[in-house]
């Protein structure tokens, strides 16, 4: 495991001098799930521009993890076990927070569960909570709709003035202006991606939908892939049996690397793909692959990373989340410039122009950047 050349430190600073640029609106940044960001990456030294910790239950949950932090507007958002929480992004000093229970899905990093994370669009936060998914005003938390009847199982997706939302019966999309119900597929879905006027999801079977009318497009076989990525007309499936290629078009397989238990989404730049391979039987392993057209991948690299997962990308830096931190990587040679250690299991970060916004799971939320 590539050693990290800084270490940032625990002395907190009281906030960022000139506010970052970018937004980090959905857990995987767009709605095609991509993980990637075209801004700069944090300086080789960053430090703690600001800390805060918001409140978990205390109480018997089932589930203590929060969901993955989102930033939009200059306002951080997470879901913990107490509620919907809002942050400046200068200083995080917060700005509302709502008692909302989130509900539960599947980690998109690791085993086990976690509380759905919120999504940001058009000056709204959606939530699935416990009671319906939640629309509120991202400026002051007030509530915007409610759909009682809708029950959410996944982390919600943007579509141009729609929502598409992994629920109880299947997938549902929803008017995002006041949360009517458009349309609904019966299929298992946990993160959609959506891109090109085409929603796919991820579950028994890779499915895609048209995203006006909720039509089925195609279905490829059982891959069980959670977590579907799109970039430039191909979808990317991470799965138990390797990476694989599919065309957005009609889900033909383009490509297949057959190596391994690429379980975690990859993360994909417009010239590469980032992938974990999880063998079992060994540690995790990071590839680097080059994009080679449509057709094919091309190894550039591979680092053993411990247990770790790439969440992230930057231009010219990747983000890698391991069990005691937050690791930022170069992108042509793997090398670790930086980590973050808070002595807890963290969520996958928010990056952004010159930052990234860390959580962890006792409700630590660092603002990290600068020299």
């Amino acid at each position: 495991m590539p050693e990290p050349s800084h270490t940032v430190e625990t002395t907190t600073g009281s906030g960022f001098a000139t506010l970052p640029g970018g937004a980090w609106p959905s857990p995987r940044f767009d709605a095609a799930n991509t993980g990637y960001t075209p801004v700069e990456p944090p300086s080789s030294a960053p430090s703690i521009r600001w800390q805060t910790t918001v409140p978990t239950a205390t109480g018997d949950v089932s589930v203590r993890t929060p969901g993955t932090p989102i930033v939009a507007d200059e306002t951080v958002v997470l879901t913990t076990s107490a509620g919907v929480f809002a942050l400046s992004l200068r200083d995080g000093i917060e700005r509302w927070q709502r008692d909302l229970e989130p509900t539960i899905t599947e980690s998109t990093v690791d085993y086990g569960e976690e509380l759905v994370s919120p999504v940001a669009a058009d000056g709204k936060v959606f939530c699935p909570t416990v009671d319906g998914v939640v629309a509120l005003a991202l400026d002051d938390g007030g509530v915007v709709w409610r759909a009682d009847d809708v029950t959410g199982t996944g982390i919600p997706v943007p579509a141009d003035d729609g929502l598409a939302v992994p629920t109880t019966d299947g997938l549902t999309m929803l008017d995002a202006r006041d949360g009517s119900q458009r349309w609904l597929d019966a299929t298992d879905a946990r993160l959609p991606a959506v891109s090109d006027g085409t929603v796919v999801t991820g579950g028994e079977h890779t499915v895609a939908l048209d995203a006006a009318t909720g039509d089925r497009r195609w279905t490829a076989p059982a891959e069980r892939s959670a977590y579907p990525v799109v970039a430039d007309g191909t979808v990317y499936l991470g799965t138990g049996d390797g990476l694989i290629g599919r065309s957005l078009s009609d889900g033909s397989e383009r490509w297949r690397v057959d190596r391994g238990r690429f379980l975690i989404p990859p993360v994909v730049t417009p010239e590469s793909v980032y992938a974990v391979e999880r063998p079992g039987e060994a540690g995790d392993a990071t590839f680097a692959f080059d994009r080679i057209g449509a057709s094919s991948l091309e190894p550039r690299w591979c680092s053993a990373v411990g247990e770790a997962a790439v969440t992230g990308a930057a231009d010219d830096a990747l983000f890698a989340v391991q069990s005691g931190g937050v690791v930022e990587f170069t992108a042509d040679f793997g090398d670790a410039e930086w980590r973050y250690s808070p002595g807890q299991r963290v969520r996958p970060p928010a990056v952004l122009d010159g930052c990234v916004v860390s959580a962890t799971t006792d409700g630590t939320v660092a603002g990290i950047g600068g020299e």
